[in-house]
């Protein structure tokens, strides 16, 4: 018996989508991004010596959770109390450098350290937790402006490397955080999203914003975010649910 599957005939149009689906790199207008190792490492601090002393200040705080979680380390401070020194620490800087987007996105992470990203983004309707629904506002809102503040100007332009580095970072943190989001929603009977603007996404809607967040963070350089990108790709779920699917009708045309 000639196979099922080999009768169906696939337009060109069709195999491209195919292609670009499970390969979206294949496409011939693949997009990349650009690498200038002469641009500033920030757009908006010139000041090379003002820019090491900010690093240098996230350091301290990222040093305090390192400390908490090293198992040779006796940290006389608990969780929370080691959480609230260390974003009290980037709190004052972005206060003294709004636009400088590596502190937001370091604030960002660190309030996903604190609080998990399961039950974040999405919580149940009753009761509701204050705390962590005021924490994850904060975190969505430093990523977005932490990707307003490092993008390049215009799309396609180039970013120096530590733009780059800094974009994949952030674009995978939304990802992840998103990504949570979707699987709450599942086991979440009443679960409703937090975030004014992704309020009343669907579960559906939301899948296609974690492929797209884990896309750009992979497209910026961040592996784990590539592969990511094609895992949770809702398009290629439902192509490789199709192509099961007629797997098995084929193979019980056969037995």
């Amino acid at each position: 018996m000639r196979s099922a599957l080999s009768q169906v005939q696939l337009s060109k149009a069709d195999s491209k989508v195919l292609a670009q689906v499970f390969e979206p790199e294949s496409g011939p207008a693949k997009a990349e991004v650009l690498v200038d190792p002469y641009k500033p490492a920030d757009r908006h601090i010139d000041d090379k010596l003002a820019l090491a002393k900010l690093k240098a200040r996230e350091r301290d705080a990222i040093r305090l959770i390192e400390d908490f979680e090293n198992p040779a380390i006796q940290s006389s401070h608990s969780k929370d109390e080691v959480y609230r020194k260390a974003l009290s620490l980037l709190d004052q800087i972005i206060e003294d450098y709004p636009d400088y987007a590596s502190a937001r996105n370091n604030r960002a992470q660190l309030r996903r350290w604190r609080f998990g990203d399961r039950n974040m983004l999405c919580q149940a309707r009753h009761p509701k937790d204050s705390d962590r629904s005021e924490a994850v506002s904060a975190t969505v809102q430093d990523l977005r402006c932490s990707i307003a503040l490092a993008s390049p100007e215009r799309s396609g332009d180039a970013v120096s490397p530590a733009q780059g580095k800094l974009l994949a970072q952030v674009y995978t943190q939304l990802g992840a955080v998103c990504y949570a989001a979707s699987k709450d929603l599942e086991e979440i009977s009443d679960g409703e999203i937090v975030d004014e603007e992704l309020s009343g996404w669907t579960k559906d809607a939301i899948e296609e914003e974690v492929s797209r967040m884990f896309y750009l963070g992979g497209l910026y350089g961040n592996e784990v975010a590539k592969a990511l990108a094609v895992h949770t790709n809702p398009h290629a779920k439902l192509c490789g649910n199709i192509v099961k699917e007629a797997m098995r009708k084929e193979l019980a045309m056969q037995s």
